[in-house]
């Protein structure tokens, strides 16, 4: 179940805990029996670990030139990547310090035009809030899921 992330003026998210997506191209790839590129795409999508976070990063809501939505989705993904790092945790989610510590699940960021014109300072502060809820209700559900084994135990 999808759980919506603090709105921004800059970006809207959502959390997905424990369920891990592949992107949507790669979706509308599977769901066509006939499509010549599903096997590999299958393949890679059953292959692939299912551990850690996946970030899926989209800019289609901002108008305008393809390199305008790639530079303002690579500035996100990288505010993302040093947000995570300074929590401690890789770019996948797995914590560096502390191996056993890992946020799990599909993380999508939908990029909105203002973050084009944004300062990389307001950006950075939207994603520390984005990063923050999201290592929040990692570590809540890990902790629920101790409780419920000390209980059984």
């Amino acid at each position: 179940m999808p759980v919506s992330l603090p709105k921004t003026p800059l970006f809207s998210a959502s959390f997905k805990p424990n369920v891990y997506f592949p992107s949507y191209p790669m979706q509308c790839i599977l769901a066509d029996t006939t499509h010549v590129l599903r096997p590999l795409i299958d393949w890679r999508t059953r292959s692939r670990t299912r551990n850690g976070l996946w970030v899926r990063i989209s800019a289609n809501s901002i108008g305008g030139k393809a390199i305008v939505r790639r530079w303002a989705k690579r500035r996100v993904q990288e505010a993302v990547k040093e947000e995570l790092k300074a929590r401690h945790f890789g770019m996948h989610g797995v914590g560096i310090k502390a191996p056993k510590k890992e946020v799990r699940g599909t993380m999508e960021v939908f990029v909105r035009q203002p973050t084009v014109g944004a300062e990389w300072g307001d950006l950075k502060t939207e994603v520390r809030r984005l990063v923050d809820a999201v290592v929040y209700m990692a570590e809540a559900k890990s902790e629920a899921k101790m409780q419920k084994e000390k209980a059984r135990s």
